[in-house]
């Protein structure tokens, strides 16, 4: 059987734990305002996104897994099947049993999404240096019998991953810890560290995860807890890398599965010192009143273009590509969501808010 990540293991380049307080997202409890009657594509961004599922095409080759591409997964009519589907909560759903098909040159079953800069084109990604964060809320609701589901992840175009972000669960215990590994050279074995991120995550509890490569530093981080951080040796300088995020079993053997739910991605690409300038909670606002507020952003290049890319705003607002959410709310309570901005070089940063709307 396929041995589980250490907890502590050798490696060269330099790891420090530290507070990366300027480039840390603010941790949010509240979950993204999601439609358990859409298919994913219809609550979250996944135009720049495929998925691969443990299960083949219903006209393809039977031991080939279905890898479905943007145009087909994005969008209110996007893919939905058993691997791949909305919640009760509306929560994006990966569902990825050990015994499901595995190909791609891994034998491990998954159900997960891959990054792809040019939808077109698997080829285009990007490199170390600037700006690249995944952000993600993430529900670990089943394990299979190795306790492991990898959750996130920078992979390399033709390297093993250089970030590896999993929960390990430990079913005396019934808890469990958000882990990362930290390749230290694009090779598929030595040097790299195993380090915890955050513990005593229970299954169904919710938490934050951010993976970030800046500047030529790797780093990960859970629920605002302290980050793994390293410095990139410099034979990762001709790999170019894409994000990763899902189900991913670290085992083929054993029996159950991996059942994860996202209630918040998103990529970030920001270069121009791009950033968001508005508070992530905004204004609170009142049932049956008229509100408006602007989503600020500074630096980037020739202005910015505003979507959203998890959840919505409170039911009777509306987000402006100008940044403006103006309308008038329908119900009191507490709502989350997601928003990016993009520039004219197509730059792009996101950002968690809440609005508060009282009765």
């Amino acid at each position: 059987m396929s041995k589980k990540p250490s907890r502590a293991t050798s490696m060269r380049p330099t790891l420090r734990f530290a507070l990366l307080l300027c480039i840390a997202l603010p941790f949010q409890a509240t979950q993204a305002a999601l439609d358990p009657d859409l298919p994913p594509g219809g609550n979250f961004d996944l135009d720049n996104w495929n998925i691969t599922v443990p299960a083949a095409a219903p006209d393809g080759p039977a031991d080939r897994p279905l890898t479905v591409y943007p145009p087909d997964l994005s969008g209110p009519f996007g893919y939905s099947s058993p691997w791949f589907y909305s919640s009760d909560d509306g929560a994006m759903t990966f569902w990825a049993p050990v015994d499901g098909l595995a190909g791609g040159g891994s034998p491990k079953p998954r159900s997960e999404l891959r990054e792809m800069i040019d939808p077109g084109n698997p080829r285009v990604n990007w490199d170390s240096h600037g700006t690249s964060i995944l952000e993600a809320q993430v529900r670990v609701a089943q394990v299979p019998s190795d306790g492991v589901v990898i959750i996130g992840q920078v992979h390399g175009f033709d390297s093993p991953p250089l970030v590896l972000l999993y929960y390990l669960y430990d079913f005396a215990t019934q808890t469990g810890q958000v882990m990362v590994k930290l390749q230290g050279l694009p090779v598929h074995s030595q040097p790299f560290t195993h380090h915890t991120l955050a513990s005593d995550i229970r299954l169904g509890q919710s938490f934050v995860y951010q993976i970030r490569v800046i500047d030529g530093i790797a780093a990960a981080q859970a629920n605002n807890g302290p980050s793994a951080e390293m410095v990139i040796d410099p034979a990762w300088d001709r790999e170019t890398f894409y994000f990763k995020a899902g189900a991913y079993l670290y085992s083929h053997q054993g029996n159950g599965g991996a059942l994860v739910r996202f209630y918040r991605l998103a990529a970030s690409h920001a270069r121009n010192d791009l950033r968001i300038a508005s508070k992530a909670t905004l204004p609170s606002a009142h049932a049956s009143q008229p509100y408006q507020t602007l989503l600020q952003a500074a630096g980037g290049t020739g202005g910015g273009t505003w979507t959203l890319v998890s959840g919505r705003p409170p039911a009777g607002l509306v987000l402006g590509p100008d940044g403006a959410i103006s309308g008038t709310p329908v119900e009191s309570g507490s709502h989350g969501f997601m928003a990016r901005v993009r520039d004219a070089d197509g730059n792009h940063i996101a950002k968690s808010f809440s609005i508060q709307v009282s009765p």
